[in-house]
């Protein structure tokens, strides 16, 4: 990656003369600006418009999510499940937010 982003900046006629923090400057512009390149390509592509990729950007997004929360959900009622299996065991979990160290 180092060596790639060394050729790049070779290429440009500006290696030898950007300082570290420049440098870094650089890099995080690119890949701040790589998603929309990406979209635009994508939409050429695809052969849509850009509003209509912003239409399907939005609905993958909004399903992202859902499947996030989902899978969030059940790990929350898995854990919710083992920290009342091991109250009922009487074992002490030292992640348990509701054991407040007191003997019961």
């Amino acid at each position: 990656m180092k060596t790639l982003i060394t050729a790049i900046l070779t290429a440009l006629g500006i290696h030898g003369s950007l300082s570290a923090e420049q440098k870094h400057d650089v890099v995080t512009a690119t890949v701040h600006a790589v998603p929309g390149g990406a979209a635009a390509g994508g939409a050429h592509v695809a052969q849509l418009p850009l509003s209509d990729m912003l239409v399907v950007c939005s609905i993958a997004f909004v399903l992202l999510q859902a499947g996030y929360l989902i899978w969030k959900w059940r790990r929350d009622a898995r854990r919710d499940r083992e920290r009342q299996e091991d109250r009922r065991l009487g074992v002490h979990s030292p992640f348990d937010p509701a054991d407040d160290g007191e003997p019961s």
